[in-house]
């Protein structure tokens, strides 16, 4: 195993990785190229990135003694559940001295750096200490804004120290501070920040940036990935998608905005929900349009079902609000929340003097709902997560390791015709998806729907734990059952054993 190094280090506790560098070159470049301050590492899917991010937090933590760095994503429920697990997976368990998970703090003991992390979501301000780095992960899923937040928290000025604690100092009798730096690990996404920043064919490519990029075939030969994961995706995904989810491609295809839907992966016959789950419904109204509404289930482990469906046009909203309580008979299960499009709480329907809106009158059929998030681009990139096949996650019904996150049931014919259909007019960033209302040859109504409830982000349910008898209770149900007439077995003891 490669080791890594910087000069100007205080003697410390030796420390060993479970990360093998020379398997994949890219990776061991991204992390150990220390002269470049902002390193940005993308591709494809599997590729080693989020390693390699986490590798370099704790180099930057154990060879700069007292330094302060960020772990970040867009949420904090996926930071948690999947960069630092990675974290936790790759750090030594004996470097850390404390670590609060609810308030996103770690601080490593003082023979491994003495250093702190800080780690949480970027949803909002990102104002806070000054940092010596940070890293952020799936940063394509963060505004440009946040990034540049962060640039201006990189003022924190860490000494060098020598062996014997004091210092480093150049000639003149000056301090010489440690470096600071960002990194930042993604999958493309057109020619957004990270392009603008990291891309050597942008025009406005910093040059202190440097782009690292591998695909997911490269990390099938540094054996991150199995061959039989890389040929699923093979097989499902078509040539657009293979480029931009496998080869690592910047440039975006034109035709359909889900290519790695496919109905023998994502369609099942059978969804045997269980009593527990949480099941949500999702609502896109239109008028002159079909309205269309999901019913969707979330288990355990986070898979996302799509139960049943409603789809007509042309219809008034009391026929649309009996229609959803009538699903809601058959499924005999509370909903955990209703969404429904935001745009209908504008006040722009009217009976004689009375101004109302589209929700106002679902509010007086009994459905009860709240707007449902906007953000295109949280959707569409959450969207592309639960249908993209995960090498680490077990399939729900078969199984199988390497499955997506969202199934559909194959009753719901209108939901897979609209996904099969569904198509850029023009290049990601730029798209003019149809209004809704208006007519088109490509309807969106249940994406629309869909991109409501997963930018929601709804929650997985929890299961409460079994209550445990208290002795009393037990002592209690004991002497019940006990009868001195029956011969106990030997060593069985009795209800005055207890």
């Amino acid at each position: 195993m490669r080791q890594t190094t910087l000069k100007h280090i205080e003697k410390r506790e030796p420390l060993s990785i479970p990360l093998d560098l020379d398997k994949l070159p890219t990776q061991r470049d991204f992390i150990l190229e220390w002269d470049i301050p902002f390193r940005g590492y993308g591709g494809g899917y599997a590729n080693g990135k989020t390693s390699g991010g986490v590798y370099d937090a704790i180099m930057l933590s154990y060879l700069i003694p007292g330094n302060r760095g960020f772990i970040g994503r867009y949420d904090g429920k996926e930071l948690r559940q999947s960069t630092m697990a990675e974290f936790r997976r790759l750090c030594p368990p004996q470097m850390i001295d404390k670590q609060n998970d609810q308030m996103g703090y770690i601080k490593f003991k003082s023979q491994y750096g003495g250093s702190e992390i800080l780690y949480g979501d970027m949803k909002e301000d990102m104002r806070g200490p000054n940092l010596g780095w940070f890293y952020i992960d799936q940063a394509e899923e963060v505004e440009h804004e946040k990034f540049q937040a962060l640039l201006g928290r990189l003022r924190k000025k860490t000494p060098w120290l020598m062996a014997n604690g004091q210092p480093v100092k150049k000639k003149d009798g000056t301090i010489l501070y440690a470096p600071t730096y960002g990194l930042v690990t993604f999958n493309p996404e057109g020619r957004n920040w990270i392009w603008k920043y990291f891309h050597p064919d942008s025009p406005d490519r910093q040059p202190d940036h440097k782009l690292y990029m591998a695909s997911t075939f490269d990390g099938l030969a540094a054996g991150f990935i199995a061959k039989e994961y890389v040929d699923r995706m093979l097989r499902v995904y078509p040539e657009s998608a293979r480029k931009r989810y496998l080869d690592g491609s910047w440039d975006v295809f034109e035709g359909r905005v889900y290519p790695m839907f496919d109905i023998d992966m994502h369609v099942v016959k059978c969804i045997e929900r269980k009593p527990h789950w949480l099941i949500y419904e999702s609502i896109d109204h239109g008028l002159r349009n079909a309205t269309a509404v999901g019913w969707w289930a979330v288990d355990d482990y986070g898979n996302l079902f799509l139960l049943d469906e409603h789809y007509e046009a042309e219809k008034p909203v009391a026929y649309h609000a009996n229609i959803i309580k009538a699903k809601r008979e058959q499924l005999k299960q509370p909903i955990a929340i209703t969404y429904l499009d935001a745009h209908c709480w504008a006040l722009d329907q009217s009976k004689g003097q009375h101004i109302y809106s589209i929700a106002d009158e679902y509010r007086d059929h009994g459905i009860y709902a709240v707007p449902g998030q906007k953000d295109w681009n949280a959707a569409y990139n959450r969207i592309c997560e639960h249908l993209s096949p995960d090498p680490n996650h077990w399939h729900p019904l078969t199984g199988e390791m390497g499955a997506p996150r969202l199934y559909v049931a194959a009753h719901c014919r209108a939901f897979i015709d609209e996904m099969l259909a569904y198509t850029w007019k023009k290049r990601r960033g730029t798209v003019n998806r149809n209004h809704p209302d208006e007519p088109t040859d490509h309807n969106d109504h249940h994406m629309d729907e869909l991109a409501y409830f997963i930018a929601s982000r709804p929650s997985v349910p929890v299961r409460e734990a079994p209550q445990r008898q208290n002795a009393l209770e037990l002592y209690r149900e004991a002497k019940a059952k006990w009868n001195p007439l029956v011969e106990e077995p030997a060593g069985s003891g009795s209800w005055m054993s207890v």
